[in-house]
């Protein structure tokens, strides 16, 4: 009877396995053809073609980065060489002058500040007024 038994239950275990295994391939394959019917009814072709994008040969892009490199050098010795003149012009000129130069750049960049802030209040004004929910 125990033999029995353990026959029965083992049997209805590999049953059971079986059966599951079998559900879950066949759920993969339904998947699929659901996605079928879907792209078939949906329309899989795309309204705009993609596309081809093309390769450059190395040489090309090499020479492209040594490019851009170059008038990075460029901007930059372009901003020193205008510090220095800068610098130069304000040691050239009198005590009195110098002190009348720094004294407009500290009105100068108040108004910025100024203007920056009032930027900055418009749009919080607009930013409430459009604010989405």
């Amino acid at each position: 009877m125990k033999k029995y038994c353990s026959f029965l239950i083992i049997i209805i275990v590999m049953l059971m396995s079986s059966e599951s295994t079998a559900l879950a391939q066949t759920s993969i394959f339904d998947r699929w053809k659901a996605r079928r019917t879907e792209k078939k009814i949906s329309g899989s072709k795309r309204k705009v073609p993609k596309e081809k994008k093309i390769k450059e040969p190395r040489s090309v892009t090499k020479a492209k980065k040594e490019q851009a490199k170059r008038e990075a050098d460029r901007k930059n010795d372009y901003k020193k060489i205008v510090e220095q003149n800068k610098k130069r012009h304000f040691d050239i000129q009198s005590e009195e002058v110098k002190e009348r130069m720094r004294q407009n750049e500290k009105e100068i960049k108040a108004r910025e500040k100024e203007k920056r802030k009032a930027v900055r209040n418009a749009g919080k004004k607009a930013r409430k007024k459009f604010k989405k929910n």
